[in-house]
């Protein structure tokens, strides 16, 4: 077998560099556009890093000839090891570009790294390519109408020696096809839609035989034959393509029938060709197959989670607050309920901004992913209690603003029962880190907190918290539930005013950076506390 190894030929540019300094030496504009070009496929190259192109065939004994392909893996691929791989089966072979969106796909954390992607060559006999005999359903002329046994190859051939050869899975697979191509994708979701959980069609000729497909889906979804569970992209052109081709057709059909488990979209790029569709095509329906698992990532390639916060704190009763959401696609794929309840399909989804959330009990909030993949799918909580708007006092008397006061110890135990070694101002310069990470100790900050605006707010810390605590008027707000990698947070109705504040930054020795503790109005992007925020009764 032949082997090609796809390595990086730019070095990663600083995006710094890119942004902040380039544009001050580059004094043209077409050297400007050279340059952001090279930045990207800089990028686009480093996600392709130690991908591997192998050719492998065999021989099928339903189309009675030998069947190249070949298999693109991604980084880290190891067949010796207990992971499975989903692929994505390319109709009309693998290009360049498929390749490189791939990588970049699975960089970003669209789709899982653990997939690979096999593009299946189309012979030629006497000089003529096959795919029109393999793509087809019906015979309309001399070499035309053998999606069936293209079907069959598939079915019982080619998926079933990938799966055994590659460690790859039988199931949740991914068909993609173009023109054709994009014809027999729709020709297999109709024939036999558990063969692939997600059918990618772009621009395909559904003209076909005075429309053949269209007529048969409109049939066989009014008899509820199949229990779908699966996903189906179809992108086509604006304009009279649309028609042409059969997509405005099919989409109606769609639509009329609306059939059950059927998680489908279809749209028409603007300004493209019948070939150019297939750059936005591969990339959106990649995209559209796997929401559910996108939905449930956070936004990071590095780990599969759902995001949310606050996940703790105190509501009023019927007064909405806000819940903030950091997946993408979340108000397709994530679901919530506000009774402990397991969310479904059913239930409302949650915006990518802020959505309102109003409860009038003690509520468990259950936020979860749901695709087609039910692997994928993630369940997150959030709780929260009745209760009221916390009490602000006046402002008190002989408080200096800029800061708090704090107290050191050189231990983690003893704070309750020896003084403090050290005790001064903590103004806007203070860094409870100063007192290095290779010892125990303990750093209590005291003051007040002014709020000038009376609403919902979050407080929230991370880091190498996971020790510490913070009391709001003699109310611990945090450190009771510190998840590690992401920290606590806690929503309190504040009112206009002044209150109490307590820090206590408890640091084990080896463990990570103490962060600040931030604060998050309604509305307004998170940010660490200001220095004009804290009051405290300091004397030099």
């Amino acid at each position: 077998m032949d082997y090609k190894y796809i390595d990086p030929k730019h070095q990663h540019v600083s995006l710094l560099y890119m942004y902040a300094i380039a544009p001050m030496k580059i004094k043209s504009f077409y050297l400007y556009i050279q340059y952001i070009v090279l930045q990207f496929i800089a990028i686009q190259t480093s996600y392709g890093q130690n991908q591997v192109i192998q050719n492998d065939s065999l021989y099928s004994h339903i189309l009675k000839e030998q069947r190249r392909f070949h298999i693109v893996f991604p980084k880290d691929y190891n067949p010796t090891s207990d992971v499975s791989y989903e692929v994505i089966y390319c109709l009309d072979d693998i290009s360049d570009f498929l390749t490189m969106e791939w990588g970049f796909l699975q960089g970003e954390g669209f789709i899982p790294k653990n997939m690979i992607m096999v593009g299946i060559t189309n012979p030629k006999q006497n000089g003529v390519d096959m795919r029109d005999r393999d793509f087809t359903p019906t015979k309309t002329w001399e070499i035309s109408g053998g999606a069936d046994k293209f079907l069959s190859f598939f079915r019982a051939e080619l998926i079933p020696y990938i799966s055994s050869k590659y460690k790859a899975t039988s199931n949740g697979n991914v068909l993609y096809g173009g023109s054709l191509g994009g014809l027999f994708v729709m020709y297999t979701l109709l024939k036999d839609p558990t063969l692939f959980t997600s059918y990618i069609a772009i621009d395909p000729s559904l003209w076909w035989d005075n429309f053949l497909l269209n007529r048969i889906a409109s049939t066989q979804l009014d008899n509820n034959k199949f229990q779908f569970k699966n996903t189906l992209y179809i992108a086509g052109r604006k304009g009279n393509a649309l028609k042409e081709m059969g997509v405005a057709g099919m989409d109606s059909v769609l639509r009329k029938k609306a059939p059950s488990g059927l998680d489908w979209k279809c749209v028409a790029y603007d300004n493209e060709t019948h070939y150019s569709t297939n750059f936005k095509g591969f990339w959106d329906g990649l995209k559209f197959s796997y929401g559910g698992f996108y939905a449930s990532t956070g936004g990071y390639s590095t780990s599969q989670k759902i995001v949310i916060k606050p996940k703790r704190g105190i509501a009023l009763k019927g007064v909405p607050f806000h819940f903030i959401c950091y997946n993408l696609m979340a108000d397709t794929y994530l679901h919530y309920t506000t009774d402990g309840s397991e969310p479904s399909l059913s239930s409302p989804t949650l915006a990518q901004d802020e959505s309102p959330i109003s409860i009038t009990k003690d509520s468990k909030v259950i936020v979860k992913s749901i695709g087609v993949r039910e692997k994928y799918n993630r369940k997150d909580s959030a709780y929260f209690v009745i209760g009221n708007t916390i009490p602000s006092i006046t402002e008190p008397k002989n408080v200096k603003q800029g800061g708090l006061l704090y107290a050191y110890w050189d231990s983690r135990t003893d704070i309750n029962k020896s003084k403090p070694i050290k005790k001064g101002f903590a103004n806007k310069e203070f860094d409870v880190n100063k007192f290095g990470r290779e010892k125990d100790f303990a750093c209590i900050l005291t003051g007040y907190l002014k709020i000038s605006k009376a609403g919902y707010y979050i407080i929230e810390m991370g880091g190498g918290n996971h020790l510490s605590k913070v009391y709001l008027s003699n109310i611990q707000v945090l450190g009771n539930h510190f998840v590690p990698d992401e920290g606590e947070m806690y929503l309190v109705p504040l009112e206009e005013g002044f209150y109490p504040f307590r820090i206590e930054y408890l640091h084990k020795k080896g463990d990570a950076e103490l962060s600040p503790i931030f604060l998050k109005p309604e509305g307004v992007e998170d940010f660490s506390i200001p220095s004009d925020m804290l009051y405290s009764n300091y004397n030099k």
